[in-house]
């Protein structure tokens, strides 16, 4: 297995950070189907700590380890506070974002756009290095653009600068998320260095992530967009790279589950106005392909409550499975729900405590009795 400076890690995949999506709620469903994958945190303003000085991002759970937080920003030294401040959060090791294509990092000097001034990333990252105990890794892109592919020398440049591990998204700047991955160049980066190389970019099964590995020689493989909805992913592309086997994908009545117990954790844990709010693009990835889900997509589109969600998720169940689909999601689901109806009236902290001790995402249980759903 690779290793990230002193930290030994249990597998090649890694859950890296995306913005709005890798929160406390969507790790905790991600580490309770596959224990051992890499992870980290969405990307922290290392700006922003210096006026706030906490941030729920930062947010780590016991069990979610080994874990990354990672920051961006282009001001050394503040890169620096907000390196050790994740340190004292309990992060394993510190990603730096150079890759980040969205306008709105990228028009001052962050994210991708540090990829167009090395000296500069050379100098935060050997700031940030020296300011923490723990490793300092870095994701950035093939270049700018396709004029400026700079990645080879950039990848080189941080591996002197002092990183242990470098993630590299095959696309340039310019493409954002369009057009396809070139795991030929990021193979080029992985050549050129000795620290580990994880590829990122249109793995979407176990069968693309063993191509990636195969056609790049990467350490490992980073599955972003393809985990959305879709957790069980992680372990099969795990199985699938140590075994040369499939294990069975979920079926859709135990997507329909882990998807309600994602949106009550964005309420447990955000409120019911945003957490609901959150819950409804994850709802549709979890329901993403199945038979006849189109309307109910579209229903869960505007759920404005828990309640809501599991009426339509139950709804959705029977459609696909009939009155046993229905009575396997209800019964699935029975213990999370009932604790949240009886902590409606408590704290955050007790909301937090019930989001960490929810069923484990893998179990169907079909031996208790139908919770009652509100009528629509």
């Amino acid at each position: 297995m690779p290793r990230i400076g002193s930290l030994n890690l249990k597998s090649r995949v890694y859950v890296p950070p995306m913005a709005g999506v890798t929160d406390i709620v969507f790790r905790n469903i991600i580490r309770r189907i596959d224990p051992n994958c890499l992870l980290s945190t969405e990307m922290v303003s290392s700006r922003a700590l210096l006026h706030r000085g906490e941030n729920r991002i930062m947010d780590l759970a016991p069990d979610e380890h080994p874990i990354g937080i990672q920051i961006f920003g282009h001001e050394p030294e503040i890169m620096a506070e907000a390196a050790q401040r994740a340190q004292r959060r309990g992060a394993n090791f510190i990603d730096i974002n150079m890759g980040c294509p969205v306008p709105k990092i990228t028009k001052g000097k962050d994210g991708c756009a540090l990829m167009r001034e090395p000296d500069l990333a050379r100098e935060i990252i050997a700031t940030v290095k020296s300011a923490v105990d723990i490793p300092v890794t870095v994701k950035f892109r093939l270049g700018w653009d396709d004029t400026s592919r700079n990645a080879v020398e950039f990848g080189e440049m941080a591996e002197d600068a002092g990183v242990s591990m470098v993630t590299v998204h095959g696309r340039t700047r310019q493409q954002l998320y369009s057009g396809k991955a070139d795991w030929d160049f990021i193979a080029k980066v992985k050549k050129a260095l000795s620290v580990p190389v994880f590829g990122n970019g249109d793995v979407f099964s176990p069968e693309d992530a063993v191509r990636l590995l195969e056609i790049t020689g990467c350490d490992g493989v980073a599955v972003a967009r393809g985990s959305l909805g879709n957790p069980w992913v992680i372990p099969r592309i795990t199985a699938f790279i140590e075994t040369g086997r499939l294990p069975p994908e979920a079926d859709d009545v135990e997507r329909l589950a882990v998807g309600f117990r994602h949106c009550l954790g964005l309420v447990l844990y955000k409120g019911e106005r945003i957490g609901t709010s959150e819950s409804r693009r994850h709802l549709t990835h979890y329901t993403k392909g199945m038979s006849g889900g189109a309307p109910f997509r579209n229903r869960l589109t505007q759920v404005g409550t828990v309640t809501d969600a599991l009426n339509v998720m139950a709804d959705l169940a029977e459609h696909i499975a009939g009155p046993e689909g229905r009575q396997r999601f209800l019964n699935a689901v029975e213990n999370d729900y009932t604790s949240y109806c009886s902590t409606l009236t408590e704290t955050t902290t007790a909301g937090k405590d019930l989001l960490l001790s929810m069923t484990p995402c893998s179990e169907v249980r079909t031996d208790s009795q139908t919770i009652a759903v509100a009528t629509v």
